[in-house]
């Protein structure tokens, strides 16, 4: 029979909305009533969970209850109907805690263990259940959790000034979730933290594998508004240059600490390999590649390298050290995988590679790109960013109308001249268009044709370069432009595309030239002329 402190306790746990903390339980196990799992580490962490939905309707750590009342944390706004869930404690040494949320196209595992204040997960998705994103949400109270990533709180007085997701103060500083990302490749640990506690979501070597965007794709991490929300976003829309992947997505934890973030090595993902989950592949069936890179022109210098790897179904990278020409990569899917070398952003050499379980596959990549080393001129750096450009040291952390911006312009460019840190990393159709670029050529120069290359990281609304050289004007080429927002969400990362201008030599003359770029574009701008076609650049040269 249960003891009159137990149904207390249950009884607290099932009510949620009214009681504001549930007691932590000492011992480290699990009970059930008619609708709640309620799980104790053993170490101050008690999660209560609907057996019905899966939803975590509490999160009570060292007595202080974390969980935002109104709604739950869960697999994106929660399962809804249709879910079967099973709790078990599995026969391994520590008797690990499985609970196990089932619905058609998707399943949501999750995995408790002794004296660890870690919530283990791993997502199933299969293209059975159509969803626009896949994230897992910790939705928790601000009022206890007060401190969120500084970019996404919105604070008292804030106003809309884009759809219901970037908002402005009086000052005119802008917060907005999308500004909470981070590059995949760089964002293994995040979350919040406060007097009370830290909350971080951790992911495995593994998490990404099934994700989409590749190593340089950035989603949103935390928004503190109403609730303070933590997320681990393992699909979505959010400037998408990627299909969705399908299958197994994970392993990744919800970690309790009395404050800091704790390392990604410090968590044991490797009890997984014993597990029998729905998609996962355990690194017993899996393979490597171990890699060299040829450069025999140099092109990557000293700059950042990463070399990755996807197919339809999964990717992974790994970084080389600089200067160094060999790489291992991650244990992967068997498959046939596009290999892509990075310098720093930019693909400068491809390869296919197949990899087969248990072996490890050698693999050379030659990098074929192709640097220019002597142009009559050139703004910006080829590496596939805007690095060095105008506001581009704030773009991934503010709305480009943020007062903290620099003014965008329309301005004239000397080039040779004038510092990459005067040219705007983005051209907006309706905010800073045209841009003049000032150059001068000698007479053997302006003899013949040239070339003007211009690299864009990312587009929107159909965007690209219109060009004029003096008072001639290019051909207007089509757009790589993604479908959706991307600028105004703190992205740079889109369908990169070089763009090659030829300019007849009847064009150029000895002395003063000026090339007028404008934005091309057959969409109708909104309002918002942050909204308006525009593209991100990467670098322009002439040759």
């Amino acid at each position: 029979m249960l003891s009159c402190h137990l149904l207390a306790f249950l009884a607290a746990a099932s009510l949620i909305a009214a009681a504001p903390s549930v007691s932590a339980a000492t011992d480290f196990g699990y009970t059930t009533s008619s609708d709640k799992y309620v799980i104790s580490t053993g170490a101050g962490l008690t999660i209560s969970m609907r057996q019905s939905t899966c939803d975590i309707v509490s999160i009570n750590y060292n007595d202080k209850e974390l969980q935002y009342k109104s709604m739950g944390t869960h697999v994106n706004s929660g399962l809804g109907s249709g879910v079967t869930s099973t709790i078990e404690a599995l026969n391994d040494d520590k008797k690990t805690i499985h609970v196990n949320c089932k619905k058609t196209g998707l399943e949501q595992a999750y995995f408790f263990r002794p004296n660890e204040n870690v919530v283990y997960m791993g997502t199933y998705h299969s293209n059975d259940l159509v969803l626009p994103e896949l994230r897992f949400l910790a939705r928790l109270d601000k009022t206890v959790m007060n401190q969120g990533i500084l970019e996404a709180t919105i604070e008292s007085g804030m106003t809309a000034i884009e759809a219901t997701d970037v908002m402005q103060n009086s000052e005119g500083i802008t917060r907005s979730k999308y500004y909470s990302g981070v590059p995949f490749i760089d964002d293994d640990v995040h979350g919040v933290n406060s007097t009370a506690a830290g909350v971080y979501l951790v992911i495995s070597e593994h998490g990404y594998e099934t994700s989409s965007g590749g190593p340089f794709f950035r989603d949103i991490n935390n928004k503190l508004d109403v609730s303070n929300e933590l997320t681990f976003y393992m699909n979505s829309d959010h400037t998408r240059i990627e299909e969705y992947r399908y299958g197994f997505h994970g392993p990744y934890a919800l970690a309790l600490t009395s404050g800091a973030a704790p390392s990604a090595s410090s968590l044991d993902f490797s009890f997984f390999q014993d597990q029998t989950l729905t998609g996962f592949v355990p690194d017993a069936k899996r393979g490597e590649v171990a890699g060299t890179i040829t450069d025999a022109n140099d092109v990557l210098g000293d700059s950042d390298v990463v070399v990755a790897f996807s197919n339809a179904d999964a990717q992974y990278w790994t970084r080389v050290a600089a200067g160094s020409k060999t790489f291992t990569s991650p244990k992967m899917k068997p498959g046939t995988y596009k290999a892509i070398v990075y310098k720093k952003q930019l693909a400068v050499g491809t390869a296919s590679v197949t990899v087969t379980e248990g072996e490890s596959t050698t693999q050379t990549i030659d990098v074929t790109y192709e640097l220019v080393k002597s142009p009559i001129w050139r703004i910006g750096e080829w590496d596939a960013t805007p690095d060095g450009f105008l506001n581009a040291d704030k773009i991934h952390k503010m709305h480009p109308s943020d007062s903290r911006m620099s003014a965008w312009g329309p301005i004239t460019f000397a080039a040779g001249t004038d510092d990459n840190s005067k040219f705007p990393m983005a051209q907006f159709r309706a905010a800073n268009d045209d841009i003049k670029i000032n150059f001068d050529l000698t007479d053997a120069q302006a003899s013949e044709s040239r070339t003007l290359k211009i690299g864009l990281t990312l587009a929107q609304a159909s965007a690209r370069s219109s060009v004029t050289v003096n008072d001639w004007t290019a051909e207007v080429p089509a757009s790589a432009a993604v479908k959706t927002r991307g600028i105004t969400r703190g992205v740079t990362v889109g369908y990169y595309k070089l763009y090659d201008y030829v300019i007849p030599s009847s064009a150029l003359k000895t002395g003063s030239n000026t090339i007028t770029l404008s934005i091309a574009s057959g969409a109708s701008d909104p309002a918002e002329k942050f909204l308006s076609s525009s593209v991100v650049f990467d670098a322009l040269e002439l040759v």
